[in-house]
């Protein structure tokens, strides 16, 4: 490269005292090709403008057209499509005027490739096999090979049977005019095809044979981008060592020959392996150097690559607010350089992170817009992953059919385009949708299935996911032996690739068995290492479970004071990491140890705070599990009724009180049975007539209590204003009476109903509100919305 620089300079030189224009414009041209190869994008296209201007000048359309030819390549590679596509359009009509044929070809082969760039595959397919009639009518055999090549790579996302056609013909045809390197780029792109139908053999062996042809011909930007290529075919069968070694020696040979745009891409390769293997940081600092890199060469593309795999670390960072940004960065690229499948896949993330913070119904439509985006550019594979991403959230949100249906689909189109990783992992995500229902023979059967397909590629991390999947189904059955040893066999896998989230998945799975059986100590003893391991890579979803399963057992040892820490501190974790779902089922669980404890104002408010989550994520399995243990704490004597053990006075007109009490105390307890049964009207009806006759009767406190009622039942309605109406009435009468407990009690329903309006801010001030009120009289603290009030306590 420097010396061919050197030279193509001096040539410049000379043409400049000669002022012989022709030589000048066609140096500059070469020149620009040199920079083009090192990525020296910027000087590469100031010389092939100013080689376009000297021929246009002299009227020497062949030469001009050559620089355009060279133009429409640079904005090519920077990803500025639709000036490539200007640029090929006016070499190929200028080509085609002086009736230059192998000129015209080369044309139309760039305009083919900034069409697939596009995801324009029809336009490309057209023009590309233009170019190929052109070079076979001339017998330009590199020519027609080359576009072969072209064919081959549009074709490898949903024409597999003809990508591996184009890609054998070419390589025919350059092993037969000795075109080595060809012959390897050919190799290449069959490797791809293999890669992609995870036919991780063949495709190991085609790349291989290429790179040992690059190499023995001094090729090093083929031998570095085949090197790429086998680090991302070794990330998927979770070959990470291997995979980190083989993208690190890409990098060293772009380093070396200057090549940035190279470099860059194996950057992101190695940050991809950082990623898989947990290490976050480093992951983060190889995606931004590629970003820094690709910004700086100009490349669109690439600098939307980075931002996609930055994206990836802040989510399982639980930066949500970064990584919504960066997605929504590479999205905005992706869609100004026509990047289809690019805007695609940031969709795809954006998904991940919505679903993250329970945005469900964003998450819903970004899903359903990446599948309309794959469908429409025929991209068989991503409309599969999109179904699959529709079918995990539908999973989540028990909507069990429709998840049905969406991963059906997945595995028929993964089926169809020959991707047995994607037919195995939508087996799986069947599988949990039917262990979901307790179908547990076609759960069984699902997840056997899957672990066939993800033994015979090879994929281990597939291969461990089906047998926890199993392991989960045996567990379900107290078939502890079975489920003993594929946990035992799934903890081994990860531990071997370095998955150290899913090693500690498979901790907490045989703790699970461990403590079915009472095998108590040893469960704790599991729980506790999955939580060092969670706690060391930063996991906060993983260190809330095993805590959650932590105080289940410290629960089922009677040793309730640590339960009840131990739940308070997956609280916390759970809410670092965006899981509401979670947060409600820990939240239920901490009702039944406050309620052991004596405490049942802390269970009510730990309830209706589960309740108030239920409402909000529309789950109707939340809301109904909260209303039934709602009803054990209100079936059970009430902490009112023990104030009226006794009449209050003697006398007619105090026995007709204390009757109007009892019959407005026997009306509440019928609305809340009426609440539980979702008879709304019949509720409001009750709690209404029980408030009348506390009122009548004089007793604040009962008035109180009736209105806080008819505030839950709104907030269940979602007519909030209607219940913040009635919970600050609860709270003005209590602070009238000097009812502490009764003001506290509002105002920790007036949270409640301001976490459903997410209103953070009159949430806090009334949270500051109940403080003071603590302050004054020295109120316990558990009375004070105490899930969310004590846990922030534990540390």
């Amino acid at each position: 490269g420097a010396m061919a620089e050197f030279y193509f300079k001096t040539a410049l030189d000379v043409t400049s005292r000669t002022n012989n224009h022709e030589a000048r414009g066609n140096a500059l041209n070469s020149l620009s090709g040199i920079y083009r190869v090192e990525s020296r994008n910027r000087e590469a296209e100031e010389a092939v403008r100013e080689a376009y201007e000297i021929h246009s000048r002299i009227g020497n359309d062949r030469g001009a057209a050559n620089a355009l030819q060279g133009l429409g390549e640079i904005y090519y590679v920077r990803s500025r499509n639709q000036e490539a596509e200007e640029a090929f359009r006016e070499a190929h009509e200028m080509h085609r005027r002086i009736g230059y044929d192998l000129g015209a070809a080369n044309a139309l082969d760039g305009l083919g490739r900034t069409f697939r760039a596009q995801s324009r595959n029809q336009e490309a397919e057209q023009v590309l096999r233009q170019a190929h009639e052109i070079y076979s009518s001339i017998g330009h055999d590199l020519g027609a090979a080359t576009t072969l090549d072209s064919l081959g790579h549009l074709y490898r996302k949903s024409k597999n049977q003809e990508a591996e056609k184009a890609f054998r013909e070419a390589y025919e045809t350059h092993s037969r005019i000795g075109n080595d390197i060809g012959s390897a780029n050919a190799l290449e792109g069959l490797g791809l095809i293999y890669r992609d139908q995870s036919r991780d053999q063949e495709a190991e062996q085609a790349f291989r044979q290429a790179h040992e042809i690059y190499s023995s011909n001094g090729h090093d930007v083929g031998t570095a981008t085949t090197l790429n290529s086998l680090g991302h075919l070794y990330r998927n069968q979770s070959r990470n060592q291997e995979a980190e070694k083989t993208f690190k020696e890409a990098g060293e040979i772009y380093s070396r020959i200057g090549n940035d745009r190279g470099l860059a891409n194996a950057l992101e390769g190695l940050g991809r392996i950082h990623f898989a293997r947990s290490r976050n940081e480093e992951a983060k600092k190889a995606f931004k150097e590629a970003h820094e890199i690709h910004s700086r060469i100009g490349d669109d593309g690439g600098v939307a690559n980075a931002l996609d795999g930055l994206a990836r670390v802040y989510s399982v960072q639980w930066n949500n607010q970064e990584a919504e940004k960066a997605f929504r960065q590479a999205h905005e690229i992706y869609s100004r350089i026509g990047n289809d499948r690019g805007a695609a896949n940031a969709l795809s993330g954006l998904a991940q992170i919505y679903r993250a913070q329970s945005r469900n119904q964003e998450a819903e439509e970004a899903l359903k817009k990446a599948y309309e985006i794959y469908s429409r550019i025929c991209h068989d594979l991503g409309a599969a992953n999109a179904l699959d991403g529709l079918g995990e959230l539908y999973r989540t949100q028990s909507r069990e059919q429709e998840a049905e249906k969406a991963f059906r689909e997945a595995y028929e189109m993964h089926s169809r385009i020959g991707h047995e990783l994607g037919a195995a992992n939508a087996l799986g995500g069947l599988g949990h949708v039917y262990r979901a229902q307790s179908r547990n023979r076609e759960a069984e059967k699902a997840f056997t299935e899957a672990h066939q397909i993800q033994s015979r590629i090879g994929h281990d991390l597939g291969r461990a996911n089906a047998l926890g999947g199993l392991g989960q189904i045996y567990l379900k059955e107290s078939r502890y032996q079975e489920a003993e040893e594929v946990f035992r066999e799934t903890h081994d896998i990860h531990s071997r690739v370095g998955n150290r989230a899913g090693a500690a998945n498979t901790l907490v799975g045989l703790g699970e068995i461990y403590r079915a059986q009472s095998r108590y100590q040893q469960a704790e003893k599991l729980f506790r290492e999955a939580h060092d391991i969670y706690s060391v890579i930063d996991y906060a979803l993983g260190t809330g479970n095993s805590l959650r399963c932590l105080g289940v057992l410290l629960s089922e040892r009677d040793q309730f004071q640590e339960a009840q820490t131990s739940f308070c501190q997956a609280l916390l974790a759970y809410r670092r990491a965006g899981e509401p779902f979670s947060q409600a089922q820990t939240l239920m669980l901490l009702s039944q140890i406050y309620l052991i404890r004596g405490s049942s104002l802390r269970a009510e408010e730990s309830l209706t705070e589960a309740l108030s989550i239920g409402v909000r994520l529309e789950d109707d399995f939340l809301q109904g599990c909260a209303l039934a243990r709602m009803a054990q704490i209100f079936g059970s004597q009430s902490r009112y009724s023990a104030t009226l053990a006794e009449p209050l006075q003697s006398g007619a007109l105090c026995e007709q009180m204390n009757e109007d009490i009892r019959r407005g105390m026997a009306l509440r307890g019928q609305g809340k049975t009426f609440l539980v049964e979702s008879k709304h009207d019949e509720a409001e009806n009750s709690y209404s007539l029980a408030r009348v006759l506390f009122s009548s009767a004089g007793d604040a406190r009962g008035e109180a209590s009736a209105l806080r009622s008819l505030g839950t039942l709104y907030t269940l309605q979602r007519r909030l204003d209607l219940a913040m109406t009635r919970f600050a009435q609860a709270r003005s009468i209590s602070a009238d009476i000097a009812d502490h407990d009764g003001e506290v009690m509002a105002l920790g329903c007036l949270m409640a109903a301001c976490l459903v309006q997410k209103n953070l801010a009159r949430l806090r001030s009334y949270c500051m509100e109940a403080l003071n009120i603590y302050g004054r009289t020295q109120w316990s603290t558990g009375k004070v919305n105490p899930a969310s009030q004590d846990c922030d306590q534990v540390s």
